[in-house]
């Protein structure tokens, strides 16, 4: 009887182990089925965001910024080799290199929507006022967010993820899909001994490895200087789609070696949870690019933008509607900040300026703290001219007998910056709360 009961205790307790096991299994499985639920707090786009960049309630978007570190050249000189005709054809380097500098060489937006991916080239010298420095000099200031915060300043939409990249990436990511075939559009050679770069590719069809296509792409010596560098981003990127739809199933073998090169060489936010969400569109995105309108500055070397050109750019782009405005009233508006938080009636004054408010027409002041609603005020005799700012900032309108003179000029319409003021998403004005709070 012994033996049995000595039996039966160890089936117990190996029932006992089993259920452990089992119970463990559904423990790490419940765990992992988390892990890759996780998110980051997605905004919700409002519906003028997304009329003008045509997403439809029921699409599947999300929006990135995409930036490449530069690489970091410290030495005390560099001389130039030049050809008979006078080109550059190769640098002479004396001094340390770095891969991971702190500035951003290239900066694209990236929306993707159901499998349509859209990269859209934010030019790098693009000048930021409220900074005082170019936004391709923001990672280093502000980190990923302060540049991430910049662009989506910019286009007048928020974007939830970012993605700062090396160059290796896309060595990396070229090598784990066997190579890609891409078409070199000129004839490119450029010795560069400090980035170690010793680029000779003849135009046409070309087979590249993950070795060729980090030098294609590090490719400067072209006609539009960086435009055209982002041409032969956007020709490899092509080139990856393609790739990826060649392969179709076999991609999906090869996804977890492709997830684990996105994160050791990127530094991002982006989730599992998204991955999972992409993976099963890979084979059938398709891609198109564009290049954000800006206007040059004369003798200053940077560059600057006009919201309304951005904005029309946005719904030419993704086909979406853009918005239509009655022209700038002739009129004064006062901008009187009873917010609470400090600076905000400038924040709204630059925003109008870059909208082609002219800077005469704009007053401000600071008044006594209101709990009530941001409101527009306006005179009767500027009651239809209003339109403008009351759609522009999706303010109500209210009609007063009269309204203040402040530094003996009269005013035609007040903006009372309430309480909520800080927190609203004014249709194309996306609020830098966090600088605010």
């Amino acid at each position: 009887m012994r033996r049995f009961a000595t039996l039966g205790s160890l089936a117990t307790v190996r029932n006992a182990r089993r259920l452990q096991l089992i119970g463990l299994t559904v423990i790490l499985i419940g765990l992992a089925g988390f892990w890759l639920s996780q998110d980051v707090v997605r905004a919700k786009l409002t519906e003028a965001q997304r009329t003008i960049v045509g997403v439809g309630e029921g699409d599947f978007e999300a929006s990135f910024i995409l930036a490449g570190r530069d690489i970091l050249y410290s030495g005390d000189r560099s001389e130039a080799r030049y050809n008979e005709e006078g080109e550059i054809v190769a640098w002479e380097f004396q001094g340390s290199i770095n891969p991971n500098g702190t500035n951003t060489d290239i900066i694209l937006y990236v929306q993707v929507v159901n499998s349509q991916i859209t990269l859209v080239l934010i030019p790098r010298d693009i000048y930021l006022d409220a900074w005082q420095t170019r936004i391709n000099a923001m990672y280093h200031f502000e980190g990923i967010e302060g540049l991430r915060r910049s662009a989506s300043e910019i286009l007048g939409r928020p974007i939830d993820y970012y993605a700062v990249i090396n160059i290796e990436i896309f060595e990396n990511l070229v090598d784990a899909l066997g190579g890609v075939v891409v078409d070199i559009p000129y004839r490119m050679d450029y010795v560069d001994n400090a980035a170690d770069l010793d680029i000779h590719f003849e135009p046409g069809m070309t087979y590249l490895d993950g070795a060729d296509a980090s030098k294609f792409i590090r490719y400067r010596n072209t006609a539009r200087a960086d435009l055209g560098r982002l041409d032969n981003v956007q020709r490899l990127a092509v080139a990856l789609m393609e790739r990826l739809k060649e392969l179709n199933v076999r991609a999906v073998t090869r996804a977890p070696e492709l997830i684990n090169i996105f994160f050791e060489d990127v530094e991002t936010n982006v989730s599992p949870a998204l991955v999972r969400q992409l993976l099963p569109r890979a084979g059938n995105f398709e891609l198109r690019t564009a290049t954000l309108p800006t206007v040059g500055v004369e003798g200053e070397g940077y560059l600057t933008y006009k919201r309304h050109h951005v904005e029309r750019f946005l719904a030419e782009t993704f086909n979406g509607t853009e918005r239509s405005f009655i022209a700038v009233p002739d009129a004064t508006l006062l901008i009187t900040n009873s917010s609470g938080a400090e600076g905000l009636a400038e924040w709204y004054r630059d925003q109008l300026l870059a909208l082609g408010v002219p800077e005469k027409q704009i007053l401000l002041r600071s008044g006594p703290y209101d709990p009530s609603p941001t409101r527009l005020l306006v005179i009767g005799s500027h009651w239809q001219s209003a339109d403008f700012y009351a759609e522009l900032l999706h303010t109500p309108k209210h009609l007063a007998d009269q309204l203040p003179v402040v530094g003996e000029q009269a005013v035609d319409l007040e903006l009372i910056l309430g309480q909520d003021a800080f927190r609203r998403q004014p249709a194309g004005l996306p609020l830098r709360i966090q600088v605010l709070q």
